[in-house]
């Protein structure tokens, strides 16, 4: 091996590393992954900096690299204790589809079998009382499905909403919430309603003598957690049949399971917007949402900076997920305010356009905060890929779709310019909701009436 090349690959291969991390703690992730394609596996020979790069190549979503570069973390060490991680993390990316085929064809089967034993057993005595299950002790978009589907259901028919853990304060005032407490506090007969699959049920599965089971789906990530609720379902001496819902169709598909999309139904009457839409150019744009890092993209902190820039104010309602990228700026910069401090509503209240954008790696099934949104008619601007409600959007006529940044700037300029297209696009918005609200009410009350 010629020693001096090696040193001098592997010194520009460090630069690039180097930069790459000052980079992304910029928030210049587009900058960042730039660098990055000059990195080179089998040019790295020191064994941290391959395992920081498989860790920055994720982060910019260049997932075969990672790869490259794993493996290049076990040609060093293969006893490393990050280096299996590291692969299987990169493995799990790539086979994401496949892997996604093969948990909804497992799911489909549990289902199938679940309501099999249905049909065979006899029915219990009708009841049309609806128990609505969730872990109602954090503020997110499944929570947010509970407690607009208790609204919707319980003038119509016996609704009581349950909560797996004590409930958030901000829940409390919204709707009447009884805490399952082992089995002396717990729903019992008519339809069981599961929103969302991520938490522990306790008992209720395999011992609820429930006439039905609802369960919404609607987390990529609780594939194998909802296959085990179905199997633990096949338990129940009552052997209730199970529906399955989803947040969007798009979710259903990606999986290839039966269902049916139902939609979060947002409170229009609280979701109203009370500012008109003025020919002002000091425009503010923000969204809002969990404090999540995989709820924001990897160059969100480069595009918001620009935004600032161009005279925009920017609003992030749960953006303490990104305040580091921005720790450093000098002069204007995002305002970011901590999740729950300010109520959805009036913060929607406070734009003139909502933008939503994730990281690629992120599925987001639904998007009840896009939804929240287009009820207070803000014009939405949407990076669809992966997201389940941009599929209520028509570009142009109710909201925007973009695939880059070039087309979010394009279009906010055209609608910083023209307070009537932000008027009509709004409006249109509010009046799809309004509609699919309409057309979804009867199916859903049909649903849940069973």
């Amino acid at each position: 091996m010629n020693l001096s090349f090696s040193f001098d690959t592997g010194l520009q291969q460090r630069d690039i590393l180097h930069r790459a991390a000052a980079l992304l703690q910029m928030g210049e992730g587009g900058k960042a992954r730039e660098a990055l394609l000059g990195v080179r596996a089998h040019r790295i020979f020191d064994l941290q900096e391959a395992v920081i790069a498989v860790e920055m190549l994720l982060d910019v979503n260049l997932v075969d690299a990672a790869l490259a570069m794993a493996e290049r973390v076990r040609e060093i060490d293969p006893l490393h204790p990050e280096c299996a991680d590291l692969l299987t993390e990169c493995r799990f990316l790539i086979d994401r589809p496949a892997n996604w085929r093969r948990e909804g064809s497992d799911i489909r089967a549990a289902l199938e079998h679940v309501n099999a034993l249905a049909r065979a057993h006899p029915r219990l005595a009708a009841d049309r009382h609806v128990h609505i299950v969730c872990n109602l002790d954090s503020l997110g978009g499944t929570e947010r499905r509970a407690l607009n589907l208790h609204r919707m259901l319980c003038t119509h028919m016996p609704t009581t909403l349950w909560s797996t853990a004590p409930p958030h304060a901000a829940y409390r005032d919204e709707a009447p919430i009884r805490l399952i407490e082992g089995r002396a506090e717990a729903p019992s007969g008519g339809t069981l309603a599961l929103i969302g699959t991520y938490y522990d049920c306790n008992d209720l599965l395999e011992r609820g003598r429930f006439e039905r089971m609802i369960i919404c789906h609607n987390l990529m990530e609780q594939n194998q957690k909802l296959l085990s609720y179905l199997k633990r379902i096949e338990n129940n001496p009552a052997h209730p049949p199970v529906e399955l819902t989803f947040p969007s169709t798009m979710f259903g598909d990606l999986l290839g399971l039966p269902g049916t999309a139902e939609y979060s139904a947002v409170d229009l009457v609280r979701f109203q917007r009370r500012r008109e839409h003025t020919a002002t150019t000091d425009l503010a744009i923000g969204r809002h949402g969990r404090a999540y890092a995989y709820k924001y993209h990897f160059n969100d902190g480069a595009f918001f900076r620009d935004l600032v820039a161009r005279g925009y104010r920017i609003r992030l309602l749960g953006g303490s997920a990104i305040e580091r990228v921005f720790s450093h700026d000098a002069g204007a910069r995002p305002e970011l305010i901590a999740e729950g401090a300010v109520d959805a509503r009036d913060f929607l209240d406070s734009l003139d356009l909502f933008v939503f954008r994730k990281h690629p790696q992120w599925v987001e099934t639904g998007g009840a905060v896009i939804l929240e949104a287009m009820a207070m008619e803000l014009p939405v601007i949407v990076f669809p890929e992966l997201c389940g409600c941009a599929e209520l959007i028509v570009h142009g006529e109710n909201g925007f779709l973009v695939s880059s940044e070039a087309e979010a700037f394009e279009t906010i300029e055209r609608l910083r310019a023209a307070p009537d297209l932000r008027r009509r696009i709004g409006g249109a918005a509010r009046q799809t909701l309004i509609e699919l609200q309409r057309r979804q009410q009867p199916e859903l009350l049909a649903r849940y009436r069973g």
